[in-house]
């Protein structure tokens, strides 16, 4: 077995370790003391900084900008209801969602930070999920950001990252076919079109990138 399907392969069982987690944990109060003080250690994490951006794990004060996230037209439209609807909703998503995968893979989705600011501007990061051979990057920016290269500046960070620290040398990107905003980054990042493909219980087909 060559190296690619032996990391691969490590990498869906341990993120098969944190989904089962993760149903064990449906209310953020089941979070047990052990995983509560591993999450309070990657308050103090920072993954990169950019010119303008402090990309970092997210954390418990993060929930408005997540209900916020979640709630936008277009992240509804392309990502999907995620059922967000209150602060608790949100706490649960950050802490069995970006920061089980960070502590069970060692790397999730990230909280984009302005500088000399507690500002947040959305999320960016990597994520392995059934259905995808590859570490995945996503990225999603609140819109009252957009057009400001937010997305562009915090993905390039985390690509970096994920080349000099994680020794990841291979991505994959998933969009909807009608999001030419999405599609467009990807392309300037160095993403190329792969296939079409249906993920696990989907019933429509979505757009696959790679970058090599």
């Amino acid at each position: 077995m060559n190296r690619k399907k032996k990391m691969n392969q490590a990498l869906k069982g341990r993120l098969k370790r944190a989904n089962a987690k993760l149903h064990k944990c449906n209310k953020p109060k089941y979070v047990s003391k052990a995983v509560r003080a591993e999450q309070e250690a990657l308050n103090h994490l920072i993954i990169a900084e950019t010119e303008r951006l402090i990309i970092r794990p997210l954390r418990a004060t993060d929930t408005a900008m997540i209900l916020s996230l979640f709630n936008e037209p277009d992240v509804i439209n392309y990502i999907g209801d995620r059922g967000i609807k209150n602060s608790d909703d949100a706490l649960h998503y950050i802490q069995s969602g970006p920061l089980t995968m960070q502590l069970e893979l060692g790397f999730g989705l990230y909280c984009c930070q302005l500088k000399g600011s507690d500002e947040t501007v959305g999320i960016s990061g990597l994520i392995k999920r059934e259905g995808i051979d590859e570490v995945e990057v996503g990225f999603a920016i609140l819109s009252k950001y957009y057009r400001q290269g937010y997305a562009k500046e915090s993905m390039s960070a985390v690509l970096d990252y994920a080349r000099s620290t994680l020794n990841l040398n291979v991505f994959q990107a998933i969009t909807s076919p009608e999001n030419s905003a999405s599609i467009k980054l990807l392309e300037g990042l160095g993403f190329n079109f792969k296939s079409k493909i249906l993920l696990p219980a989907a019933d429509n087909e979505i757009n696959l990138f790679e970058l090599r």
